[in-house]
């Protein structure tokens, strides 16, 4: 069975995150996917999305982690366990993995863009690296995965987390309490440190502006509209290299992001059309 074959699965468990955000559990056969990853998933008879991965375990229960933020999320909220949906994936890249253990290591993510970061901090966790995550929210009841992440925080990693309210934590931005995390680094620091993102594009676009003037190493997961998730409807293309989010990505580099005019400014709609990122 390849990564872009749907399996019929059933749903083995879901979890209540907050008021529009659910994790759905269900066990997948095949290939193990990699914390970057992402899958289409199938309601039948709604449509079909893209989700990125935000858990998996040896056991092979594999986890969505679910926004309501039109028809065919809204139509997974309503699922229950025992239900079954399609699954089609892994698909994309993934986080590209340091080879030694030495490097400052920081997870800055905001919103539903949590999800990846939680795959990627449960495996940068149990293969021996230390991180520091930050984690930003409007309010409080945005928050997600509080107990994994507080979880690390106890052992070797730290965990950060701000609202934009000051509901909770710090108040102000993710990107904010980054700066202040490395504003002692010297310039040997900055060589030594890596940042992986995901969250809303305003934010990455600000992270990609703090490493760039730092010449530090980054990664960021961006998130488009897609069809197909293997490259022939389009949707996802980043101007002006072409270079797709559903293959090329969804995890780009620095070296590719600063050569896509596209990146913090233009997305395109269910038809193609560009339209401005606000």
């Amino acid at each position: 069975m390849t990564e872009n074959t749907i399996q019929t699965v059933k749903i083995s468990r879901i979890i209540n995150d907050c008021e529009s955000v659910k994790t759905i559990i269900f066990k997948m056969t095949g290939t193990q996917p990699k914390p970057g990853q992402f899958v289409m998933i199938w309601v039948p008879g709604v449509d079909e999305v893209p989700m990125s991965i935000s858990a998996c375990d040896e056991a092979g229960d594999w986890a969505i982690t679910v926004k309501n933020v039109g028809e065919c999320t809204e139509a997974l909220h309503e699922l229950k366990v025992n239900d079954y949906i399609g699954v089609r994936g892994p698909l994309g890249n993934c986080f590209y993995i340091p080879p030694h253990k030495d490097y400052n290591i920081f997870l800055v993510g905001g919103g539903i863009g949590m999800a990846p970061l939680r795959f990627l901090a449960n495996h940068l966790k149990t293969s021996g690296y230390t991180f520091k995550v930050v984690q930003g929210a409007k309010v409080e009841s945005d928050l997600l995965y509080m107990n994994d992440f507080y979880e690390y925080d106890q052992k070797d990693s730290k965990f950060h987390v701000c609202t934009d309210d000051g509901s909770y934590g710090e108040e102000g931005f993710a990107t904010e309490i980054f700066e202040n995390l490395i504003k002692d680094f010297s310039q040997k620091d900055f060589k030594n440190t890596i940042v992986y993102s995901c969250g809303p594009e305003e934010m990455l676009y600000k992270l990609f502006q703090i490493c760039e003037k730092n010449n530090t190493e980054f990664y960021a997961s961006l998130e488009r509209i897609m069809r197909c998730g293997c490259g022939l409807c389009g949707l996802c293309a980043l101007d002006p290299k072409g270079l797709l989010v559903c293959k090329d990505g969804p995890i780009f580099s620095y070296d590719q992001l600063e050569k896509m005019g596209d990146f913090g400014k233009y997305r395109r709609d269910f038809t193609g059309k560009k339209i401005k990122i606000e």
